[in-house]
């Protein structure tokens, strides 16, 4: 059986890194990335692999840039795995929490860490990013006064210390990160989709648009706007239902959906992660 390879932003010991173990198992390999676009032009580049990027946090939201990526580029959503993420201050061994004067992260993880971060008095934050990237320039870098937030991992793969453990906001703090492809796939069991649309302008067409779903009992979990750039205050909206496009019932939803629609685009329908519901 040949090892699946997946494309992930940040550095080995990242959490994008760890979730895409977890979906594909420890046997897999993942391949560190720049940025997320990189994450998403290599996936479209090599047909047979993969690639896992963070959509949404329970602690700071929706990930938008990676949802214009989706509109962007041809590749579909295929699953998703929610990942507890248990962020932890790190720093070379030897160091003191009280001889740190930089911490840095990247922006979600310090987002994540607002009430750790504000008690601090004399820290400087600095922005960087990813969260094991940072961890791997302290380390090549040794700098004593400076400490990382970041995970359990990826303390172990630099061989470095945790300071303190568990410094996000929340116990409850849950990133869901979606498997994307080149190729569609079929899902087997919990089928959810996800798509993008725009509206025609009319009185009530949001209210038209979501309601092709409610008369058919069908589950929306998400809905997001984002603003379309050429044209001031009009939005693409995102959303996620339960149910397959090859179910008759989401079929005909979204062929009424077109009726109202100036543009629509199926994303992927996949395999819900119920965990951490």
């Amino acid at each position: 059986m040949s090892i699946k390879k997946f494309f992930f932003q940040g550095e080995h010991g990242a959490f994008s890194e760890e979730a895409g173990l977890k979906y594909f198992g420890f046997e897999s390999r993942g391949i560190p990335c720049k940025e997320f676009e990189e994450v998403v032009k290599n996936v479209i580049k090599e047909k047979s692999s993969f690639g896992i990027i963070p959509i949404e946090n329970s602690t700071i939201g929706s990930i938008h840039s990676n949802y214009d990526l989706l509109l962007k580029y041809n590749v579909f959503i295929i699953g998703e795995i929610n990942l507890i993420v248990k962020q932890h201050l790190i720093s070379l061994r030897g160091t003191q929490l009280k001889n740190i004067k930089k911490i840095i992260s990247h922006p979600a993880a310090l987002q994540q860490c607002q009430k750790f971060l504000r008690r601090l008095k004399n820290v400087e934050i600095k922005l960087s990013y990813d969260t094991a990237g940072s961890v791997r320039l302290i380390k090549e870098k040794n700098l004593y006064d400076t400490a990382a937030i970041s995970s359990e991992i990826s303390a172990k793969v630099y061989g470095m210390k945790i300071l303190k453990k568990n410094i996000q906001d929340t116990q409850a703090n849950i990133t869901r990160f979606i498997i994307i492809s080149s190729k569609k796939k079929k899902p087997e069991k919990n089928p959810k989709t996800s798509i993008v649309f725009t509206l025609q302008n009319f009185p009530g067409a949001l209210f038209r648009a979501l309601s092709v779903f409610a008369l058919r009992d069908i589950d929306l979990t998400k809905i997001e706007s984002r603003p379309i750039p050429e044209k001031p205050f009009e939005y693409y909206f995102y959303l996620d239902f339960r149910g397959s496009i090859d179910d008759v019932k989401c079929k005909n939803a979204l062929l009424n959906l077109r009726e109202i629609s100036n543009f629509l685009k199926i994303l992927g329908s996949y395999e819900e992660d119920l965990n951490h519901r």
